[in-house]
């Protein structure tokens, strides 16, 4: 075979293949995601001061009674509590202070998630499910592994699911303090007591003192628009506190939205932390002996609607990276 064939033929070959690419191998993309991150497995478990997340993605088919909420970080896995399988939880009393709403004890499990960019796995186009509650929620035992000594960050994504026709009352997204003394953490919506029907964004942290001055609050700017199109959007929050400074942030999809400074916090040294109800500290119903009559019983403040991706950090993460998670949740990786 003489030279110029041999280098004749590769070339050849070249133009063959690149020919046959160019009518068939072309990618479809337009079934694909947005470039970004992998949330779950990056963004969250990548971040080497996670010390807690629950994505709360079970499959519908699972029983909540049974398989618990995985803490895919630490491991300290929680129990959906389904209010309809424990009558001894209602009713949800209408003389805490404040009322508390009367959770209808709903949970849907493998509901459509609401991070966009949390997927199965990196190459999967099945986005993660979430949990949709109204009355049950997740119950996590006391650890102090998931309660940060000094700094911390909270972090959630949820979706509304009460209306301006619900009960006007506050709303756990997270619950893990002890209120006498005040210690711990937590993430709600709260009522706007001067502004009949609207919210507010709110998280607590507990400052050692006793009741009722027992937490430090930070509350966001704006208010919680409770419509039919705002129902229908994801929202992220995200609360921080950095013990160098003392300053305590709450964060709205990505966006400073209040600041508390000075704070003071104390970490939580006994009480469960919970997801989707609040006031752990409290005695709940069912219990044995049985709260005195009259006196409030636990679990309060039902949250209603979607919630996912429920992360804990020991370390205040900055304004920057609170925005990258916002995006890479939201499927985005600028």
């Amino acid at each position: 075979m003489s030279a110029s064939l041999i280098v004749l033929i590769p070339i050849v070959l070249l133009g063959v293949v690149t020919a046959l690419c160019f009518v068939g191998c072309a990618l479809d993309t337009s079934g694909l995601p947005p470039s970004f991150t992998d949330y779950s497995g990056t963004t969250v478990l990548g971040n080497s001061n996670n010390i807690a997340y629950w994505p709360l993605s079970q499959a519908p088919d699972e029983m909540a009674d049974t398989d618990p909420a995985h803490d895919r970080k630490g491991g300290n896995n929680g129990k959906y509590i389904d209010p309809t399988t424990a009558p001894a939880f209602y009713p949800w009393p209408p003389f805490a202070n404040p009322p508390s709403a009367a959770g209808q004890g709903t949970l849907m499990l493998g509901q459509p998630g609401i991070v966009t960019g949390d997927f199965g796995a990196p190459s999967s186009l099945t986005s993660a499910t979430c949990i949709v509650v109204d009355g049950a929620f997740v119950a996590v035992p006391f650890n102090l592994a998931i309660n940060p000594t000094e700094s911390f960050t909270l972090e959630a994504w949820v979706q509304v699911g009460w209306t301006t026709n619900d009960s006007f009352t506050f709303r756990a997204v997270v619950d893990c303090r002890n209120d006498n003394p005040g210690q711990g953490f937590a993430l709600y919506a709260a009522p706007d007591i001067g502004v009949s029907g609207n919210y507010h964004w709110q998280a607590f942290i507990g400052n050692g003192g006793s009741e009722p001055t027992s937490f430090t609050t930070v509350t966001s700017n704006d208010p919680i628009v409770v419509t039919a199109e705002a129902q229908a959007i994801p929202i992220y929050l995200a609360v921080t506190f950095d013990a160098g400074s003392q300053m305590l942030l709450l964060f709205v999809n990505g966006q400073e939205a209040g600041k508390t400074i000075p704070a003071t916090y104390v970490f939580n040294t006994s009480q469960p932390l919970w997801i989707g109800a609040g006031a752990p500290y409290i005695p709940q119903r069912g219990s044995q002996p049985p709260p005195p009559p009259g006196t409030p019983a636990s679990p309060l403040f039902p949250w209603v609607g979607a919630i996912q991706d429920v992360a804990i950090y020991n370390v205040a993460l900055d304004g920057n990276l609170i925005n990258r998670h916002f995006d890479n949740g939201g499927g985005n990786d600028p």
